[in-house]
């Protein structure tokens, strides 16, 4: 091969035209051809644009082997949470309660998410099942997949993660290496984090605990804990846009009412939608207006256009005044119509999310108003 030297000396014809040789491939140093990377493929940009479903609204009825009852419900509950266009990036928490059920159908629990209008589903999907990338993932996210509907993996919650950044790149970790052993339309869309530094009662090694009530205070371990929050969201969402993939994160509601108070020096919305692609209010209580009472502040301070999803909870794990699930299907229905209206008044919305599903499934099955 002549030297680098040597290849100045060249007419700028021959030099193009020897250089346009090894353009189209990958060379080693025996002149072989090799094909790209893992890497190399990872890095190549993907058109995420929606386009039309492979799998028709009729196929996923009978997908989904659901009633006439459930099919009319169903349109009823996306009249209320979605738009005309069907828009809204609406999500739903998919936790083992709902995979166990569906433990030898994946295609149908896909085909029932899609047929409440959801376009995106926060999946439990667990280390096992990610380490073995399972016959039941690829199957479930490949139906969703079919159905224009995005799959992120809830895999990003484990509190050792304030603690280590090795154990943040182990989670991350297991959902970039399950993506490249599938085929495209099996892969997760992203990663769903649930850091909740609130929930911290105890410490774990670094000194950090929360209390609401005495730990308030910009430097306090409240806002220590929130500060290392978003800096390992924003060490997530650097490991995931290498691959492409995209970071959403749970977040409670109250965070912003006392950054705004002088309280915390982190924790305020701006902060989070700053180091995620959008962020999901745990907007837990038992009415619309409530709900919008602990939200609307969210939405003021919010700057960023649809980087706030509302989250319900349908869930009954906890005290009665968090759900909505006792209110009735149709009392539902309103309470969602009432929080998606409100919400489109800012631009920052940009959906109602759910938890969870195993639970609004309940509810969907019902064939009466409360039962």
């Amino acid at each position: 091969m002549k030297s680098m030297k040597s290849m100045k000396r060249m007419s700028p014809g021959l030099l193009l035209f020897a250089v346009s040789l090894c353009l189209p491939l990958s060379c080693s140093e025996d002149g072989q051809a090799m094909g790209k990377t893992i890497d190399e493929v990872e890095i190549i940009p993907r058109d995420d644009t929606p386009g039309e479903n492979a799998i028709s609204y009729e196929q996923a009825v009978d997908i989904a082997e659901i009633t006439p009852l459930m099919e009319q419900k169903a349109k009823d509950f996306v009249d209320a949470t979605q738009n005309e266009d069907r828009s809204l990036f609406n999500c739903v928490y998919v936790y083992s309660s709902a995979t166990s059920e569906y433990e030898n159908a994946p295609k149908k629990l896909a085909a029932r998410i899609y047929l409440l209008g959801y376009n995106g589903i926060y999946l439990s999907a667990g280390s096992s099942r990610l380490k073995n990338a399972s016959s039941w993932l690829k199957d479930f996210i490949a139906t969703a997949s079919g159905l224009g509907m995005k799959v992120y993996a809830t895999h990003y919650e484990d509190n050792m993660i304030y603690i280590s950044e090795t154990s943040a790149q182990e989670y991350l970790n297991q959902v970039i290496t399950y993506n490249r052993m599938v085929a495209f339309d099996q892969r997760f869309a992203g990663v769903s984090a649930d850091l909740e530094p609130h929930t911290i009662k105890s410490d774990l090694g670094n000194g950090l605990v929360w209390n609401t009530a005495n730990s308030m205070g910009v430097g306090k371990a409240n806002d220590q804990l929130l500060e290392i929050t978003i800096d390992r969201l924003e060490y997530a969402r650097k490991i995931l846009k290498m691959s492409g993939l995209k970071l959403q994160q749970a977040l409670w509601c109250h965070n912003q009412k006392y950054f705004n108070e002088g309280k915390l020096s982190y924790g305020s919305i701006p902060q989070f939608t700053d180091v995620c692609d959008w962020v999901s209010l745990m907007a837990y209580s038992n009415s619309a207006s409530s709900i919008w009472n602990i939200c609307s502040f969210n939405f003021e301070a919010a700057d960023r256009d649809r980087s706030v999803n509302i989250c319900v909870k349908t869930a009954t794990n906890d005290e009665p005044s968090t759900t909505i699930l006792p209110n009735g299907w149709d009392a539902m229905l309103s309470t969602m119509k009432e929080l998606r209206e409100k919400g489109s008044a800012y631009k920052a919305f940009g959906g109602l999310d759910m938890f969870k599903y195993a639970s609004l499934e309940d509810m969907w099955e019902w064939t009466n108003d409360k039962n």
